[in-house]
């Protein structure tokens, strides 16, 4: 990290600030933590996209499931319907834990202050909040809640990727250790009312996204990703829910499993990879499962892929994950998008003929086929 002279800083930072956004690529390099041994820490609360920081009565998540049960924080269900009105992503971790730049950039803002009046849920505040809010140069501002006392880093310091910032912790409006970690596009300050709130997740469904209605800000994919998924990179993420269970088996050694569900409203865990592609064209999905984990032989994957306006469209494939153990095997064969513009999203609710005990969530690839190529029918059906 790199201290700037006060000229420097003011040059910059209106730069910053008068700098238009032209950039939708990803750019965050990693999570912004010192991961675990199982590499990637569960979302508990997320992005609601009806909307940010207003308390309606509904949550949207960024794959379109909308919920108005069981919404109001610290009541809700983690990793499912976490919270009405929630601006961010919430990741719960030991207290304590090294909070790290997921990209270069610039401190705009390191302090302890006044939380919100009232917390969300009404919960009482533990005394003032530390907040980090860092500038990318390319309209993203990152910001990150519920710092520990020191923070590491001061306003007019440069970041890189990896550096540390401080450490997580509960102060402000929290009940236990995470860490709140927001994405604001074209300005930093926060707006109770207009929002500068983006999903760093994108947004994922076949209508428009409420966010960006607000201020024109759309959702994207900012995490950098590769053409090769696995879980546990930085094109993965996985939601909290009771039941996954790490295994030292499948795609470089491991892999997660939940018990399978029957019904959306038994539903508890999901995850979503996401690839980066160089360039337009057909690819083959491929999906990677281990072998001797009783796998289901109905698991429903759903494959959105981008269009013009923001919407996506889906595709669900049935597959049997038992069809070829302990290698790739091809589930669909689609036109792609380059860039971050697809995904797939996986969760416990299988088909209801579906025999197997487990959901697997392992490494997804995708390759080009630039020859005409026919899906194996044996292993998946497309649903219409």
């Amino acid at each position: 990290m790199k201290n700037l002279s006060n000229l420097s800083c003011k040059i910059i930072y209106c730069l910053l600030i008068s700098t238009p956004i032209s950039s939708q690529e990803p750019f965050l390099e990693i999570r912004p933590y010192a991961p675990p041994s199982f590499q990637q820490y569960p979302i508990t609360e997320q992005v609601d996209h009806h909307y940010p920081y207003a308390e309606d009565g509904s949550l949207l998540r960024f794959d379109g499931l909308q919920f108005t049960d069981n919404i109001i924080y610290p009541n809700c269900v983690f990793g499912l319907s976490c919270y009405d009105g929630h601006g961010g992503i919430d990741y719960h971790m030991p207290y304590n834990n090294p909070i790290i730049a997921p990209a270069n950039g610039y401190v705009l803002w390191a302090s302890f202050s006044e939380p919100a009046d009232p917390c969300p849920g009404g919960i009482t505040p533990n005394g003032d909040q530390g907040t980090i809010i860092i500038s990318h140069g390319d309209g993203y501002y990152t910001v990150y809640l519920h710092m520990n006392p020191p923070l590491g880093v001061s306003v007019g310091e440069n970041v890189e990727t990896g550096d540390t910032l401080g450490y997580n912790g509960n102060t402000g409006c929290a009940v236990n250790a995470h860490l709140h970690f927001e994405v604001r596009k074209g300005s930093w300050t926060f707006d109770i009312n207009e929002p500068h709130v983006v999903d760093p997740f994108g947004w994922w469904d076949t209508i428009p996204d409420p966010i960006e209605e607000i201020r024109g800000n759309r959702s994207e994919w900012l995490w950098v990703s590769n053409s090769l998924v696995d879980d546990g990179d930085n094109g993965f993420q996985r939601f909290a829910g009771p039941d996954w269970n790490y295994l030292s088996s499948g795609y470089n050694n491991d892999c997660w499993i939940t018990p399978v569900k029957y019904s959306i409203e038994e539903s508890r865990h999901y995850a979503i990879w996401v690839p980066y592609l160089q360039d337009s064209g057909e690819y083959n999905i491929e999906i990677f499962t281990p072998e001797g984990v009783n796998a289901s032989t109905g698991a429903i994957y759903e494959i959105s892929v981008k269009n013009e306006d923001g919407t996506s469209t889906k595709t669900n494939v049935i597959v049997n994950q038992n069809s070829s153990p302990g290698g790739f095997t091809a589930i669909a064969t689609l036109e792609l998008p380059a860039g971050s513009k697809s995904s797939v999203i996986l969760r416990d609710v299988v088909q209801q003929s579906s025999s197997g005990n487990n959901v697997v969530f392992d490494a997804i690839r995708f390759t080009s086929n630039t020859s005409a190529s026919v899906l194996d029918k044996r292993s998946s059906n497309i649903l219409a």
